[in-house]
């Protein structure tokens, strides 16, 4: 597995890690973290957010995404988040990754609408890396879109 880091652009303003599977000089596999300060309440904290993770058909099942997201969660871990957060379209994947259902509702910017919004999406999720809880009524402030 390669872990690659991109900085620089619109889309990648708070990209801070790529990681790709591959086989056979193809990309089987990847996820992206990104990292940046939020809040909630009067408290800020560093907090990263994976996203965009995808495993080719061929290949689930092998434990590519769960090796995926131990890297990426390392990252984060060694950059200084103390929460992670991601929205997943099958959340129980990452529950053995230590994700546990996200409550709390969200602030983000809606890049699309060009909006501020704030909602609860049903598959989010967040893993607590060194942040003893979270409100679970809340909103967390993103600062910026989510991925």
């Amino acid at each position: 597995m390669a872990t690659a880091i991109f900085k620089g652009g619109e889309i990648q303003e708070y990209l801070a890690d790529v990681v790709t599977s591959e086989d056979h000089n193809q990309i089987i596999a990847c996820g992206f973290g990104y990292s940046r300060i939020m809040s909630q309440g009067k408290v800020s904290f560093n907090a990263g957010i994976i996203g965009c993770i995808a495993v080719n058909r061929g290949y689930r099942g092998l434990g590519l995404c769960k090796k995926m997201m131990q890297k990426l969660d390392s990252y984060m871990v060694s950059s200084g988040a103390i929460c992670s957060f991601l929205f997943a379209y099958e959340p129980k994947v990452y529950l053995s990754s230590g994700y546990v259902n996200l409550l709390a509702p969200i602030h983000y910017f809606d890049k699309q609408l060009q909006v501020w919004n704030t909602f609860i999406y049903r598959g989010g999720m967040v893993k607590l890396n060194g942040l003893k809880q979270l409100s679970d009524t809340q909103a967390i402030e993103f600062k910026g879109c989510i991925y």
